[in-house]
């Protein structure tokens, strides 16, 4: 990924054929923090924390925090999920998606649907360029739990004042071309939204099945490629509600795990596709290594 503000070269897409789909993972952007210990884990120790990262060869307290968003082509459809901050990215090194879409060969008018897993705003900021909608053909696809409860703007914690506002700048002039869904509901065929709530109030995953093939979407489900799956319990910094989103973490690891079922998520390093195993404590995730271009 290039950017003004850093030298180093990075991938903006991996695309890979998924039955009568093609998914293409783009690059939103990246930071880097030195808060390992608590951003990922508010409810252990910097011990604890920093032992897992040494067993996954990580550095300890840096981390990269990447934005991954995702593209499926469907046979008839275009589907942005989550397409980022755009515009309103607070750091220099992420609001990439508009250029990286570029350059997996599309343009936002060419954008059928956007599904939005939640309203923080790595996943809604590029709803909108200016006060023009940034994909002027598209339905957007939202959960209604999540957006009447951002609409109430109620018992909005003081962390999240700047995210009202956003959504309030950005999703709530779009309501009228909304279609407002439930879990369990299809966003398009093969493409079912699932109960992930805890991280926000109606945070949604994803299961796609195309051609007898499954994936699974986690999105802000897991937020570290080791600490949130050695240790689902432990409670995400930017989790609005830590307990039920560890319920919820082992509930969709655990059917990742079981039934196989490999997995993307928002938060993954770069292309953010992988495999979950069980582990005799918690899981592991395992990368994707060329099992996806054959």
């Amino acid at each position: 990924m290039n950017s003004s503000a850093t030298n180093k070269q990075r991938p903006h897409v991996y695309q890979f054929q998924f039955g009568d789909a093609t998914i293409s993972m783009l690059m939103e952007g990246y930071v880097v923090r030195n808060d390992l210990h608590p951003f990922v884990a508010t409810n252990a120790s910097a011990d604890e924390v920093e032992a897992v990262a040494k067993q996954h060869h990580l550095p300890f307290p840096t981390l990269e925090h990447g934005f991954v968003t995702t593209l499926i082509k469907t046979q008839d459809k275009l589907i942005a999920f989550d397409p980022g901050f755009g515009e309103n990215a607070p750091m220099p090194t992420a609001g990439f998606f508009n250029e990286s879409l570029s350059q997996a060969g599309y343009h936002a008018s060419d954008v059928d649907i956007v599904a939005i897993s939640h309203s923080h705003p790595d996943h809604i900021g590029n709803l909108m360029t200016g006060d023009a909608p940034t994909f002027p053909n598209a339905e957007i696809v939202y959960g209604r739990t999540e957006f009447d409860y951002w609409r109430r703007g109620e018992n909005v914690s003081q962390m999240r004042k700047p995210t009202l506002a956003l959504f309030q700048k950005v999703a709530v002039p779009l309501a009228d071309r909304m279609r407002f869904i439930e879990p369990n509901d299809s966003i398009a065929p093969g493409i079912t939204a699932l109960d992930a709530f805890g991280h926000s109030a109606g945070h949604l995953a994803f299961h796609i099945e195309q051609d007898q093939r499954r994936l699974l979407m986690l999105n802000d489900t897991v937020a570290h490629c080791a600490a949130s799956f050695a240790r689902p319990d432990w409670h995400f910094s930017m989790d609005d509600d830590p307990d039920a989103a560890a319920q919820t973490r082992h509930r969709l690891l655990d059917m990742a795990a079981t039934e196989a079922i490999p997995v993307i998520a928002f938060h993954m390093p770069f292309p953010g596709l992988g495999h979950v195993e069980k582990q005799a404590s918690g899981f592991s995730y395992h990368p994707a290594l060329y099992q996806f271009n054959v």
